[in-house]
């Protein structure tokens, strides 16, 4: 892999790498992800271009579901906690599943 070195300020830095932290990935996995959605896999691509899998109806009206019910109980699970039990998975100490909470 070919690497490039991309000059920011120390503030944007940070941010970057806080972000990162929070969500458990690397900052050029967060930027790829966040800002380039041609990195995706092609078949996520046509997926997003036929309006189907992620972006179906029936999957924006269970997001809009989710999020009324988090809306009336503001009941959720934090991204971090998400992220750190899908990681432990394909560890030999997996963490027991997250559970919803008042957020």
């Amino acid at each position: 892999m070919r690497v490039r070195t991309i000059e920011v300020d120390e503030a944007t830095a940070d941010a970057l790498e806080a972000r990162a932290a929070e969500r458990g990935v690397s900052v050029a996995d967060l930027l790829a992800t966040a800002f380039h959605p041609q990195v995706w896999p092609k078949d996520l691509e046509a997926l997003r271009a036929a309006g189907e899998g992620p972006w179906s109806p029936q999957a924006f009206a269970e997001d809009a579901r989710a999020f009324e019910d988090f809306e009336r109980t503001g009941q959720g699970i934090p991204f971090e906690e998400v992220v750190a039990w899908l990681r432990s998975l394909s560890t030999d100490k997996p963490l027991p599943r997250p559970l919803p909470r008042k957020l």
